[in-house]
């Protein structure tokens, strides 16, 4: 299921994957899609993503759950019940065969079955043993208590009052706390694959949800910390660069983001407002944003409601002001910059359907691999995977 190319850039690295829900499957696929050998070791009858709505219809009448597919593609799949002490030989020689270990269980339960990160690594010191949780597994408050993306995103202050909402928070919507966790622990385990080839030796990655939030708040922290100040979320006129957010012209909205004064004349040629060019008033950066609704932001929607989206786009693109249309997922599926940088992939599913997803957007050249692809049923490659161990002890 995974790649053919040698040269990929993780190819021979083994992965075992113990995570399910989000944070942890989605860090193994981008392991997958740059070549390493992923083993998924799910429950009897899968893990539980495989039953999570929403569900798409296959040709034959099948149902998969698309809350599954979008973070599991090129994986094996094992069935093999952890808990087990008949299945714990062929758990404990997995993990020997293994360069990863990834999970994403509570703080404690690898520790439960005798599987904590000394245990592990008396197994195999050469193990790179990955963990998320909520709020990581040092000593702590916090440590033992479950989480989801928006515990962390609302804990780390990354969920802050909307002015344009009444001052009512409101949730991001798409799972930053899970995703951007996933991005940090791939990026850990990487590190400790660069260390291991100087010591010899494995490592922990300890990732917490919470900590990863915080790490991507950071500009709240500055402005809070240096000045004082609450940064706003969500407010219409940007507090230092005008006009930075999306506005709305005949036929839909774009983001238009001036954020430098060069951007600022740019804008003016493109809209043809000569005298704005040169209003000392708007010139520069704070002016702009403290006189925006005064005197830009008239001239900005009379100017877009002559124009369309696409017009808008292009006129000001033309003269380098950073611009792009506002786009919903259907537009995404179409959108040729996608296409152009194989960003959306087409992933086998059985033999009866595919489904379109989002790509990988590391591109390692000279690139020699594609996205993994297709989808392994429960413990369909048991079998396959314990003869390939037993064929590589007997080449030992």
């Amino acid at each position: 299921m995974n790649h053919d190319a040698a040269t990929a850039p993780l190819s021979g690295l083994r992965v075992l994957d113990l995570t399910r829900y989000v944070s942890g499957p989605y860090c193994t696929m981008l392991l997958s899609d740059a070549g390493a050998e992923v083993i998924k070791i799910e429950p009897k009858g899968g893990e539980i993503s495989r039953y999570l709505e929403p569900f798409m219809s296959l040709d034959d009448g099948e149902v998969m759950s698309t809350y599954f597919l979008r973070f599991n593609r090129g994986k094996r799949s094992v069935e093999l019940d952890i808990k087990s002490d008949a299945e714990r030989p062929k758990l404990i020689e997995l993990i020997r065969s293994a360069d990863v270990l990834a999970e994403n269980f509570r703080p404690g339960v690898m520790e439960s079955l005798g599987l904590g990160w000394e245990e592990l690594h008396e197994i195999n010191p050469q193990l790179i043993y990955a963990s998320i949780s909520g709020f990581g597994h040092s000593a702590g408050e916090w440590r033992d208590r479950p989480a989801f993306n928006l515990v962390a995103e609302a804990m780390a202050g990354a969920v802050s009052a909307m002015p344009l909402n009444g001052g009512r928070p409101r949730a991001n919507g798409l799972p930053f706390g899970d995703s951007v966790t996933s991005l940090h622990t791939q990026s850990g385990i990487l590190m400790a694959i660069v260390r291991r080839g100087k010591t010899g030796l494995g490592s922990r990655v300890d990732v917490a949800m919470y900590d990863s939030m915080v790490s991507i708040n950071e500009w709240s922290l500055a402005v809070q910390s240096g000045t004082g100040d609450e940064l706003e979320i969500g407010r219409e006129v940007h507090p230092w660069f005008a006009p930075y957010g999306l506005f709305e012209a005949q036929d839909g909205w774009l983001a238009i983001c001036v954020a430098t004064d060069p951007h600022w004349q740019a804008m003016c040629r493109a809209a043809g407002w000569g005298d704005l060019a040169a209003d000392s008033r708007v010139t520069e950066g704070m002016n702009r944003a403290s006189n925006f609704t005064e005197l830009v932001q008239p001239r900005l929607e009379a100017w877009l409601s002559g124009q369309s989206v696409d017009e808008a786009v292009s006129a000001l693109a033309s003269e380098g002001v950073p611009v792009a249309p506002l786009q919903r997922a259907g537009d995404l599926l179409r959108c040729p910059q996608a296409e152009s940088r194989d960003m959306l992939v087409d992933v086998l599913i059985a033999d009866t359907g595919s489904i379109r997803l989002a790509g990988n957007p590391v591109r390692v050249e000279p690139r020699t691999t594609s996205h993994a692809s297709g989808y392994a049923s429960p413990g369909a490659d048991n079998e396959a995977v314990f003869e390939g161990l037993k064929r590589e002890v007997s080449v030992l």
